[in-house]
């Protein structure tokens, strides 16, 4: 399997400062815009995938996973970003990017607004950890999306990862199989 990540950090303060911009970027309020590109012979793979759904990547980082059967749930997406080396954060870090993400989200689109729905993590400081908030946008014309956007930290590196779907079950149920899947990805490396 194959393991491309974007950069290495030198410290955890600059790791959660990193991780918070990619998060804002993948929840479409970053400061730089990422185009699609479709994938092609030379377009690295992605460090995981998970069956029956179209792939996309943008920018150099971000992969962008399209529902692409029943199952899943129609207009389901899912995306991720790959960071190598293994360091933590902790849950009340997570909750309070979650909280700054919401609020830069209702502030970039008047009339929207997002309910978080629940924030679950591993609470002590030894790896592996994984963090996960469920939440609940709701557009100004009355139009709701459920997300669940989650940290896994492991010993090859950290993945943050966003399911969104019209359907909450279908949000969660396609988080987990692509969180089961970054798990294998984090998984230390057996000898």
């Amino acid at each position: 399997m194959m393991i491309a990540a974007p950069a290495t950090f030198r410290s955890d303060r600059v790791f959660v400062r990193a991780l918070m911009a990619g998060l804002l970027t993948a929840a479409g309020i970053g400061a730089t815009s990422a185009q699609s590109a479709p994938p092609s012979a030379t377009t690295p793979a992605p460090p995981f995938t998970v069956s029956g759904w179209s792939y996309e990547r943008r920018g150099s980082d971000m992969h962008m996973f399209r529902c692409a059967q029943a199952s899943c749930g129609a207009g389901s997406k899912v995306s991720y970003r790959y960071y190598t080396g293994g360091k933590q954060m902790t849950l009340d870090q997570f909750r309070a990017g979650q909280e700054q993400i919401i609020k830069a989200l209702e502030q970039r689109t008047p009339g929207q607004r997002i309910t978080l729905l629940g924030v679950d993590g591993d609470k002590g400081t030894a790896g592996p950890r994984m963090f996960k908030a469920r939440r609940l946008t709701v557009t100004a014309d009355g139009a709701s999306e459920y997300q669940v956007s989650g940290l896994l930290l492991g010993g090859q590196g950290s993945v943050s990862l966003i399911s969104s779907a019209r359907d909450e079950k279908a949000s969660n149920d396609n988080y987990a199989k692509f969180a089961a899947a970054a798990k294998l990805v984090l998984a230390p490396k057996s000898r």
